[in-house]
């Protein structure tokens, strides 16, 4: 017999809280921001990691001109699982090898290519050493998701184009911040009844129900899944623009075989 799954079950269990390390931060004790991603499992066998490439390269939309410069910042993933012998603390996975995408000109080979907010890495059996872990998650309808459940990988049969006539979901973690290095604070949120507007570009423009007045309700959310009710994934968030009720989306069906884009890796040293 199959359990039920709630898309509150979904929308946890695809949350992956992310730290941001500078490169010189070898030992990653000191984050400079978090974030969000989510892992997808491809051909059974294969499993990725994916977040926001601004998270990874925050200097490269710093300035006026988003360009890279080649200064890869480190994520980190809390996993969530407690240690019998050293239970005030939870492994967190550094994570190394992304590729980010970049869009280019058939037209104007000349022209610089422009930046995408996607990234991804394959993780290696390294980074699969514990678990990832569910935190204790209350909703205001009641349901309880437990402390210590598995997270889930989405899988590639999952993902789906957007819908004008359906509502779509972000949950995350908001407000973020290590107090005295340990324990962690943030706050849960969902976002609900967000509905997809229109194409723009290659990204993907959906309104928030209300006028974003505090950027601050979604820095964190970057990098999260994009949710149906049906718990199909549209896409990565972005990026939110306060005083309107814009939400940007990279369509993850775009980066499978886009001619336009294309994936580097810089190779670690």
């Amino acid at each position: 017999m199959t359990e039920e799954v709630t898309l509150h079950q979904v929308m946890v269990k695809t949350s992956y809280l992310t730290q941001i390390t500078a490169p010189e931060d070898k030992g990653v004790e000191h984050p400079i921001g978090f974030g969000s991603g989510f892992i997808v499992r491809h051909n059974s066998n294969e499993q990725f990691f994916v977040t926001a490439d601004h998270t990874i390269h925050p200097d490269d939309s710093d300035g006026e001109i988003e360009q890279r410069t080649w200064k890869d910042y480190t994520i980190s993933v809390f996993t969530n699982y407690v240690d019998p012998a050293n239970p005030l603390s939870t492994p967190i996975i550094p994570l190394g090898g992304f590729y980010y995408a970049e869009e280019f000109d058939l037209l104007k080979p000349e022209k610089m290519p422009r930046l995408v907010d996607v990234s991804l890495c394959k993780l290696k059996d390294i980074n699969l050493q514990y678990p990832f872990l569910t935190d204790e998650v209350s909703f205001l309808n009641g349901e309880l998701i437990k402390a210590g459940e598995n997270k889930f990988a989405i899988m590639e049969e999952c993902f789906a184009e957007p819908n004008v006539d359906k509502e779509y979901f972000v949950f995350g973690k908001v407000r973020a911040k290590l107090i005295d290095v340990i324990p962690m604070q943030w706050e849960n949120t969902i976002k609900e009844d967000i509905k997809f507007i229109s194409q723009a570009g290659d990204y993907l423009l959906f309104n928030a129900p209300a006028i974003i007045t505090d950027k601050a309700d979604w820095k964190g959310l970057s990098g999260s899944p994009v949710l149906s009710k049906e718990g199909y994934c549209v896409g990565v968030l972005c990026d939110v623009l306060e005083n309107s009720s814009s939400v940007w989306v990279m369509p993850f069906i775009l980066l499978k075989g886009c001619s336009r884009l294309q994936f580097r890796r810089r190779q670690l040293t």
